[in-house]
């Protein structure tokens, strides 16, 4: 372990992500401590002036609800990987980062590992006060409803689910020359598989007909293939009887749908990930740091992935519906000006030094 971790890359990787992890502190103190402090604050609200709305499970509902929070989390672990490559990126250090005493494997393994613990250390700090709060107001709580379990569930599928897109984020960057761009890829290429399942769906519901058994094998699908969705709690709405119905008074379920088999998915996925990552990263030339791509039999894959996906979206959005020949028009047309902006993109955001 000790030829892995050097002190000293470790300390100087940690001082650029000193506030990055700050901010990924502030923002799950924030949705999750506060969310679950105002659906407490309402439950009291609703009791004593009968105002607004209650439920049961408020601690619950508080840590797996606001949906801008998987938006936000995402930007700041690409951010982070952005930090951690972007000082290495520049024309003024690519003679300096040569002659450093230290391997590629030590920089790119304590890069991840500065990551690694500046998300573990949010994710650790929020959970104390999660636990914290959930025994502070725990004669408030109704823990069949509301069990323990829900805070050591939701930090384990987070955690996961942030290393193993960081870890991707590091793989772009090790591939991908302007680090910027590298992490804005990154995301986009995450959202993909969603991307191209989605579309296949609305192309066999528009031009043959819709099918429950289809519907429900495409959701399956996309429900394993979005990896930004493995932590999204699925939600399940009901009335605990009709009397309560005229209150307005339901009960807001949330839950994690085969949680044990996403952990594992998101663990094999970050040893793949981080194994790629270590051997671009060894191969890579260092004088190509500011192009776009920095491997020249790569470039064909991103003019490909480029192109397929805006025929793709352009035939979905312009395609007549009920006319095949409709979509494969914009298809071929869209695709080939796809091409075209892909290889200006490589031109211009690329450096030829």
């Amino acid at each position: 372990m000790n030829k892995v971790v050097n002190k000293a890359l470790f300390y100087k990787e940690w001082i650029n992500v000193r506030w990055v992890t700050l901010l990924s502190i502030i923002t799950l103190l924030f949705y999750k401590v506060y969310g679950v402090i105002s659906l407490l604050n309402r439950n009291k609200m609703y009791m004593e002036y009968n105002i607004g709305s209650r439920t049961d499970r408020w601690f619950n509902n508080g840590i797996y609800g606001m949906k801008s929070y998987y938006f936000v989390m995402v930007l700041v672990v690409i951010i982070l990987a952005i930090i951690l490559f972007k000082g290495e990126k520049t024309s003024e250090t690519q003679g300096f980062i040569a002659s450093m005493p230290f391997t590629r494997k030590e920089i790119i393994i304590n890069k991840w590992l500065v990551g690694v613990v500046s998300l573990l250390i949010s994710f650790v700090i929020t959970y104390i006060f999660l636990s914290l709060f959930y025994f502070a107001n725990i004669n408030d709580l109704n823990t069949t409803l509301n069990p323990y379990s829900d805070i050591v569930k939701w930090f384990f599928m987070d955690t996961f689910q942030y290393i193993c897109i960081f870890t991707f984020m590091m793989l772009m960057q090790a591939v991908m020359g302007n680090s910027i761009v590298s992490g804005m890829v990154g995301g986009i290429i995450l959202g993909v598989p969603i991307f191209m399942s989605m579309v296949v769906q609305e192309l066999v519901m528009r031009y043959y007909h819709y099918d429950d058994l289809i519907n429900i094998i495409f959701e399956k699908i996309s429900g394993w293939i979005n990896i930004y969705s493995y932590n999204v709690a699925k939600q399940k709405s009901f009335y605990p009887n009709s009397a309560e119905n005229i209150n307005q008074d339901y009960y807001q379920n949330f839950y994690y749908s085969n949680y044990k088999s996403k952990l594992l998915v998101l663990f094999l996925l970050i040893c793949l990930f981080l194994f790629l990552a270590n051997l671009a990263y060894k191969k890579r030339n260092i004088e190509y740091n500011l192009r776009l791509i920095v491997f020249k039999n790569l470039e064909p894959v991103f003019m490909g992935g480029v192109a397929i996906c805006s025929g793709l979206l352009a035939g979905v959005i312009f395609g007549e519906s009920g006319l095949k020949a409709s979509f494969g028009i914009y298809f071929v047309i869209f695709t080939i000006i796809g091409y075209f902006i892909s290889k200006l993109l490589l031109k211009v955001l690329s450096s030829k030094k």
